[in-house]
């Protein structure tokens, strides 16, 4: 079996990631120490990677990017780009398919396909040119099915965060290359509970009086991060290039930062995508924060009732009892928060809003609210487009055209749900 296509694919679902799916494709899921798609390039090392899903969201990623979306002659491996994809699943793959990789063949797990085998000598136009593979009973009529072990799919944004150890656990295992153990000497006046969990990448900081525990699982810190004095970073966590860890910050377990975030305060099993800031004082728990977003000084997030009772959660076109007593902030791109916020237990808020309250917020926020109270007014377009071109920049980033699409679109929803 040789492998020389794997097509990530969004299904037909991909709206219930929201708000995250607003910007973004379902693959740029960041479900450990990397993201779905940058996990399956990493296995894959040598494989030809496309993408089927939402045009205008495909654009906006590959120029957000810099990849090409071709797809080359030869066996094709179709997954969906919400799928968490374990380390050994490509040695699993090739010993379960050895027998049958001249025939299609539908990958399950607990018996929900989650990735399809299509052999070079199989007519497979149809599938290059659908956009609900994942759902199409039709076309896997008849196709031998195959169970696999440890893969996860992700139907909401919230469910990332259940396999968040165990994902880092997982992911710790194939970056040994990029990462080395961490080596206490070179840090003065470092503590570390079972330092051998610690890997660490190059031109890190890490100040005096900082605690890593990795007794749990294991901490991971990037390129060109720096942890301030004081703080406390328990395992498993991951903290992405270029990151800081702002002084006195009480990182519980099961934590996920992506690049080029600025974190403090209290956090717990939450997931900072990338570029976003959280770096004040407040809690933030059960929570997955998406790009550009910046939470206020004293800005606290619930993520249990006082009840105790189900949560349920709160989507543009449905409501979803997640089944969880912990569910916290689902926040989309570029929103902001103003000092001293409050955020409701299983709170969703759309992209770009502007959120200030003297007391609880909603625990539904539309995109480009002025406020955050349903009665609250639409944040300009232009001011927003123009708040997001200055914030980015800081960074050394250029907003693309094709994400100007993405919330334009975005904007005349909104736009066209108060007419």
């Amino acid at each position: 079996m040789d492998i020389k296509n794997i097509i990530l694919f969004e299904n037909k679902n991909t709206s219930d990631l929201y708000p995250f799916s607003i910007m973004h494709c379902s693959w740029e899921l960041r479900t450990g120490v990397f993201r779905n798609c940058d996990r399956v390039q990493h296995l894959f090392s040598k494989v030809n990677i496309a993408y089927i899903g939402r045009p205008f969201h495909i654009a906006s990623f590959l120029a957000r990017e810099g990849k090409e979306n071709k797809i080359i002659d030869g066996n094709t491996l179709l997954i969906d780009g919400s799928a968490y994809i374990n380390y050994d699943f490509p040695e699993h793959l090739e010993f379960k398919l050895d027998s049958t990789s001249d025939k299609p063949v539908v990958l399950t797990c607990s018996g929900k396909r989650f990735a399809c085998y299509i052999p070079e000598n199989y007519d497979s136009k149809s599938i290059y040119n659908s956009q609900n593979i994942a759902l199409d009973d039709d076309f896997f009529n008849g196709f031998e099915e195959l169970e696999f072990p440890s893969i996860k799919l992700y139907n909401y944004l919230w469910d990332t965060l259940d396999t968040v150890g165990a994902n880092i656990t997982n992911d710790a295992k194939t970056i040994t290359k990029n990462y080395h153990r961490l080596y206490l000497p070179q840090f003065h006046g470092i503590h570390a509970h079972n330092p051998d969990n610690v890997l660490v990448g190059k031109n890190i900081v890490i100040s005096p009086n900082v605690l890593l525990d990795a007794t749990e699982g294991p901490i991971i810190i990037g390129d060109g991060v720096r942890v301030m004095p004081n703080s406390t970073i328990i395992g498993p966590s991951t903290i992405g290039d270029n990151s800081i860890i702002k002084i006195g910050a009480k990182i519980y377990g099961n934590n996920i930062f992506g690049p080029n975030c600025k974190v403090g305060g209290e956090i717990e099993n939450s997931i900072i995508h990338g570029f976003s800031n959280k770096q004040h004082d407040g809690y933030l728990g059960h929570s997955y924060i998406c790009e550009w977003v910046n939470l206020g000084a004293d800005t606290n997030t619930s993520d249990l009732k006082n009840t105790y009772s189900e949560i349920t959660m709160e989507l543009p076109h449905k409501s979803i009892n997640t089944g969880k007593i912990f569910v916290g902030l689902m926040c989309g791109d570029h929103t902001k928060s103003g000092i001293n916020s409050m955020f409701t237990t299983g709170t969703t808020a759309g992209i770009c809003g502007i959120l200030v309250k003297e007391w609880f917020l909603p625990n539904y926020i539309k995109s480009y609210s002025w406020g955050g109270k349903s009665t609250s007014p639409v944040y300009k377009f232009d001011r927003a487009i123009e708040t997001a071109k200055i914030v980015m920049a800081r960074r050394n980033k250029t907003i693309t055209d094709e994400e100007i699409a993405l919330m334009q679109n975005e904007y005349d929803i909104v736009r066209e749900s108060q007419i």
